[in-house]
């Protein structure tokens, strides 16, 4: 299983998951993608509606809020409590109908989804790779270092890194891609046109057929 993680919220995670998916699906494989917990559903979940549409099927998140905040808290303002034992039964389940699944979290690896529970330790209990999503804009090499870092520290094993670049949004869009190479040690893609989710894809989850 893979976690679809962000180095902040509104990063393109759901985007990014998406297009691998749908480039995988139209070249056959049983893949899928869940939103694991969804905030800021006012009226619907915008990123649980764009994953059901790429997966052909209602996929409902486990938990979802109408507050745009981190899980715990919007659970927290809405008088819910949220399981973890419940996620991981949920997550279990769906996995088995799939041959993979991307999983996305919500926000960055270190949001909490209950108490001082974060995706993080979700990733550890359920041995998953991490993907990391981040925005190809000023401030971005230091975020993106921070999530792999603690990912590497608690002895998560970090899949990539996906920079997403909506366009030259400032000078540092120009050279971080060049710069997250030769700073990681994992590897690094950048996403700015259809053609990318090509490749990302089948680095992804090789068809091994």
């Amino acid at each position: 299983m893979i976690l679809v993680t962000g180095t902040d919220t509104g990063v393109g995670k759901t985007f990014v998951t998406v297009s691998i998916i749908r480039e995988l699906r139209n070249n056959g494989r049983n893949v899928c993608a869940f939103k694991i917990v969804e905030t800021g559903c006012e009226p619907i979940c915008e990123d649980a509606k764009r994953i059901s549409s790429v997966c052909g099927k209602e996929i409902k998140p486990v938990y979802s809020f109408k507050t745009p905040v981190a899980p715990s808290v919007a659970a927290e303002i809405e008088g819910k409590e949220i399981s973890i034992e419940k996620i991981k039964e949920e997550m279990a389940s769906f996995a088995a109908e799939y041959e993979d699944v991307l999983f996305e979290g919500a926000g960055g690896i270190l949001v909490p989804i209950t108490g001082k529970y974060t995706f993080l330790d979700l990733a550890k209990d359920l041995n998953m790779e991490v993907l990391i999503v981040a925005l190809n804009k000023l401030g971005v090499m230091n975020h993106t270092l921070l999530t792999v870092k603690v990912c590497q520290c608690e002895n998560v094993r970090v899949k990539g890194v996906i920079l997403n670049h909506r366009g030259l949004v400032d000078r540092s869009a120009e050279t971080n891609y060049e710069s997250l190479k030769k700073l990681l040690d994992v590897p690094v893609f950048l996403f700015s046109e259809t053609d990318d989710a090509v490749k990302i894809s089948s680095w992804l989850l090789p068809n091994s057929g």
